[in-house]
């Protein structure tokens, strides 16, 4: 049996878990907090807005120079798929008068409850404490630090990187990925603000106190993003 890394557990590596483990993959998910899905659970404060209603075309706009390398994709699982898998989990969901799409608790652990349980019905492994540092020698098996600073190594046939960007470091989006990705040679485009697309000239006081810089390793534009 084939058998596959997540590292990362946040929406993105859990959801990579479920596909591969449904199509008979061993998956085991590495996830450097203490609990996964937690960028998830903290949205859910706010009534987790899970996507939009609004029409295809529309709703591809919103992906801006990237809405046709995204077609596809949304062709194979789109924001009514979405809202079929959150009911599948005993989540179902509204259509707010925003357009919005929300569970119809307005809440983000049930939905991650019953989501954690398939996923252990599907036989997928999480470990958690456990921070990716790059590769070992033979640049195929990965090298993880564990909960009590030892060393853990993971080799499978396929390994997933759902790393986030580095917008919340103290939920585990710290961008210190970069680094081993750019030791090896992989060029990772800039993180840069995702969200929003203002800039302000705060006091050096202000920033000093409430600001969150540049993290390790990263470029100098730090915030949300991927490798590209």
């Amino acid at each position: 049996m084939s058998t596959a890394h997540v590292v990362g557990g946040g929406p993105a590596g859990l959801m990579a878990a479920q596909v591969l483990a449904r199509a008979g993959v061993t998956v085991t998910v590495h996830e450097a907090m203490p609990s996964p899905a937690r960028k998830l659970l903290l949205a859910g404060h706010g009534g987790l807005n899970l996507t939009h209603s609004e029409e295809r075309a529309r709703f591809l706009t919103r992906y801006g120079d990237s809405a046709a390398r995204m077609a596809p994709v949304l062709d194979v699982f789109g924001p009514e798929d979405l809202r079929a898998w959150a009911a599948g989990l005993g989540e179902p969901t509204f259509v707010g008068s925003s357009g919005r799409v929300f569970p119809q608790t307005f809440r983000a652990i049930p939905l991650v409850r019953a989501w954690l349980a398939q996923l252990a019905d599907l036989g997928v492994r999480v470990e958690t404490r456990q921070r990716w540092t790059g590769w070992a020698p033979d640049g195929h098996t990965l090298q993880l630090v564990g909960p009590d600073g030892a060393l853990v190594e993971a080799a499978g046939d396929v390994t997933v990187f759902a790393l986030g960007g580095a917008s919340w470091p103290r939920l585990g989006s710290d961008g210190q990925w970069v680094g081993p990705f750019t030791t090896r040679g992989v060029q990772v485009a800039p993180l840069r603000a995702a969200n929003v697309g203002v800039r302000v000239g705060w006091t050096p006081r202000f920033a000093d106190r409430f600001g969150q810089g540049p993290a390790p390793a990263a470029p100098p534009e730090s915030g949300q993003g991927a490798a590209r």
